[in-house]
């Protein structure tokens, strides 16, 4: 009778522990879930438009366990206060100008459409708290990487530069070394000048581009890809919106990679954010004619980004 007894007990004391489990872990997965549905997250942008709010309505699909909603710019920016749990979504350099001016500590914030070059203008080497940056230029290192893997021979790369783009020398400069390419720079004027430029591209074999408005710009993009023509050469970058004036190419991430970039980050608790980053996925964006004008028409853009990724990948 006793040996019985025993194993009635234990089977009972096990039963009720599976349960007491099974409690604790719904109730861990409710407290998630209510926490999860109280953050509330708000997208804005400089200017209105249905891309943006298809943009944001495609966000708040992907993430239906929050609560994400588009808010017109002045409607967000005539409030001071935001209650603890709010997310912000930010697109373009005048809403990084407003949060910057709100009091600290403000809610936590992923700031979009805003370049190295436009942010340090603003900053400097200061890294506001609670803000994080998903710039919107691409990565130095892989565009190098893609010039190498597009121009194999070349050696020689001119880099256009400004006192916007200064601080992005020495980055370059040793991303080249590392690929055993060659700077050679060029102080970018306040005006055009078709001369200086000429005698940077005597010595060079490609120019690599830096999102620098101040440098590329409508108003400028001619006159540097006619001088670079007539020297035989081309230019990589330095975003994908230069590409059809007749840049060669550039690597750029397009809305499914930065929703995918963006619902990665809203699932971690904000306090684990970086102070900036890129978007894990991007692809890459070839002007086809200027590639056959080079000799390079086999490379498409998904083999030359199939390239870059086993770049990447390589020890």
């Amino acid at each position: 009778m006793i040996r019985p007894t025993r194993l009635y007990n234990w089977s009972f004391k096990r039963s009720m522990l599976k349960r007491i489990g099974l409690l604790l872990y719904t109730v861990c997965l409710l407290y998630t879930a209510n926490t999860l549905a109280a953050t509330q997250i708000l997208l804005s942008a400089e200017q209105d438009s249905s891309t943006v709010r298809n943009f944001t309505e495609t966000l708040a699909h992907a993430l239906p366990e929050f609560e994400i909603r588009y808010i017109p710019r002045a409607q967000l920016t005539a409030r001071a206060q935001f209650p603890t749990d709010t997310r912000l979504i930010l697109l373009g350099t005048e809403l990084l100008d407003w949060r910057l001016t709100l009091t600290e500590p403000g809610p936590a914030t992923l700031i979009l459409q805003v370049s190295r070059v436009q942010a340090y203008h603003r900053l400097a080497n200061r890294q506001p708290p609670h803000i994080t940056f998903l710039w919107s230029d691409p990565p130095l290192q892989r565009q190098i990487a893609l010039l190498k893997t597009m121009l194999p021979g070349l050696n020689n790369v001119g880099v256009l530069y400004g006192n916007h783009s200064t601080f992005l020398l020495a980055e370059i400069e040793q991303a080249l070394k590392a690929e055993k390419l060659t700077m050679l720079k060029y102080y970018w004027p306040d005006s055009y000048d078709a001369r200086s430029l000429n005698k940077l591209l005597e010595h060079t074999d490609v120019l690599l581009g830096i999102d620098d408005s101040h440098i590329y710009n409508p108003s400028t993009i001619k006159g540097i890809l006619l001088s670079s023509y007539a020297r035989k050469q081309t230019l990589i970058g330095p975003t994908a919106a230069f590409i059809k004036a007749g840049s060669l190419a550039s690597t750029y991430s397009n809305q499914d990679d930065w929703i995918r970039t963006l619902s990665s980050l809203l699932k971690t608790p904000a306090t684990n954010w970086p102070s900036s980053q890129y978007p894990n996925h991007y692809r890459v964006m070839i002007n086809q004619q200027v590639a056959r004008s080079l000799g390079i028409q086999r490379n498409t853009p998904a083999h030359i980004n199939q390239q870059l990724q086993q770049r990447r990948s390589a020890p």
